[in-house]
């Protein structure tokens, strides 16, 4: 028994130090790592500290690039959607007049078949009566002169 116990102590004295081997190598795996990215984040923002202004002046230069690139592909979609607006603005204008030829031609139609008389009908007739109210007027004035020459002659 005591042959036992000293093979499970043995085993895991050997376990514990492998553990303890392979816990102190993840600390320095992860010391390591921790140091590099340090010394690599100190190398690039040297790098860019030195191309700093470069880099900056690039941003600009794309930037402008894209503000002109933006500009003129709105400017060319105003220019298609004013033309596009422009074209339906004539067809409903073409529309209107079409609508008011065809109810102007409905209506007249509708008239025409009640018997109402159009506008130059009715001019037309309050020319003609004009003209006999003043043919009407010179034979009452042609009476009026007629009677008086003959109540003057049967007086005479």
């Amino acid at each position: 028994m005591a042959e036992q116990t000293e093979k499970v102590v043995e085993n895991v004295h050997e376990n514990g130090a492998n553990i303890f081997s392979r816990v102190g190598d993840f600390a320095v795996k992860t010391l390591m790592v921790g140091l590099g990215t340090v010394g690599f984040a100190q190398d690039e923002f040297k790098k860019f500290w030195e191309e700093g202004g470069s880099f900056v002046g690039k941003l600009e230069d794309r930037g402008e690039t894209m503000s002109h690139s933006g500009r003129d592909h709105l400017n060319m979609h105003r220019d298609n959607l004013n033309t596009r607006v422009e074209t339906r603005q004539g067809q409903v204008k073409d529309l209107g007049t079409k609508a008011n030829e065809s109810f102007d031609k409905a209506s007249g139609v509708v008239l025409n078949r009640a018997n109402v008389p159009t506008s130059e009908e009715v001019q037309n007739l309050s020319k003609q009566i004009s003209s006999l109210n003043r043919k009407v007027d010179k034979l009452l004035e042609e009476q009026k002169e007629l009677a008086a020459a003959e109540v003057a002659q049967d007086e005479a």
